[in-house]
């Protein structure tokens, strides 16, 4: 498969680089990346990178605007997006050729060729794997290093998370040896302003753990945003502290959209938690998923599946 797709960035004159709404580091990391590996190799062609610009991870550089007739007769690769609703920009339809390259769980196959790799820290190392590889034809470069490295650092939450191989790494050693600043813009990521630190401080000041221990939440509303004069997409750095209280096993951030949806950031230590996302309008990892709730009652029912599968994991692990 990586040889047919290789092949038609060789054949296409156009490349369109797409990935998922509400961007994360990975999914600007693994698209920026692969742009600037694709400018390196192919200097002729015409690359281009499309999605909404988010100013939280400007560090990864603008998104390009361009118009419909580009589509034609182009080859339209999207990245880290698991299913179709959730690509940025759906004109990624309108290409002749279609890729999909992800790290997610298979759940909606699509493209007429696609590499999906669950085992895989982030789509940023699959990429990086494959332009390393010193069989194939696509040329490595400071950005392009610089952009998978904190694809990587961002999905393994900075080699935290247990989704880091040998293999990663290893990989992300690679990356280091290019000329980017790397413990300087690790260092930028790790930065917060005084609005975001406020947040932080209602998250501690405001979370709710279950009566077990085993399941921690917080409610962060679009009034609490619009007074700190944050967005929701400023919420990230948020998102693990309910996580860090002895005994939580699972919790969510729900995060009010200002479409009035609510958004709920779920995480595990433990249990597999996607499949309890995939009931709510969600899905993607095992341990690190995102779904929609539109009711109290939902949001209560949410509750109570993470508490169940947190409880069942700490009585299976001799926690009780």
């Amino acid at each position: 498969m990586l040889d047919k797709i290789l092949a038609a960035i060789d054949e296409h004159d156009v490349i369109i680089i797409h990935r998922h709404v509400r961007p994360d580091p990975d999914a600007l990391g693994s698209q920026m990346g692969l742009k600037a590996v694709l400018e390196e190799t192919y200097p002729g062609k015409e690359i281009y990178a499309v999605g909404l610009d988010d100013d939280s991870l400007a560090e990864f550089g603008d998104m390009d605007v361009i118009n419909d007739d580009k589509y034609k007769n182009a080859l339209v690769i999207v990245n880290d997006s698991a299913n179709r609703p959730r690509i940025d920009d759906q004109r990624y339809k309108k290409g002749a050729t279609l890729v999909k390259i992800d790290h997610h769980p298979n759940e909606d196959p699509y493209g007429d060729y696609m590499i999906v790799k669950p085992e895989i820290s982030s789509t940023s190392e699959l990429w990086a794997s494959i332009v390393l590889d010193e069989d194939n034809a696509l040329k490595m470069n400071d950005e392009a290093a610089k952009c998978f490295f904190l694809g990587i650092v961002g999905d393994t939450g900075r080699f935290l998370y247990d989704n880091t191989t040998p293999t990663t790494m290893a990989i992300a050693g690679q990356l280091l040896s290019y000329d980017f600043p790397a413990s300087d813009l690790m260092q930028e990521s790790n930065t917060q302003t005084i609005s975001q630190a406020r947040l932080q401080a209602y998250v501690l000041q405001n979370m709710k753990l279950s009566a077990q221990g085993t399941v921690n939440s917080v409610y962060i509303s679009q009034d609490l945003l619009q007074s700190l004069d944050l967005t929701a997409n400023e919420t990230y750095q948020v998102v693990q502290i309910p996580g860090t209280i002895e005994g939580v096993i699972t919790w969510v951030n729900f995060i009010e959209q200002p479409d009035g949806k609510i958004r709920a950031r779920i995480r595990s230590k433990g249990p597999a938690i996607n499949h309890i996302a995939a009931q709510h309008d969600g899905g993607g990892h095992e341990k690190a998923s995102g779904a929609n709730v539109y009711s109290e009652a939902e949001k209560d029912e949410l509750l109570a599946q993470l508490g169940e599968v947190a409880i069942a994991y700490r009585r299976e692990h001799f926690y009780d």
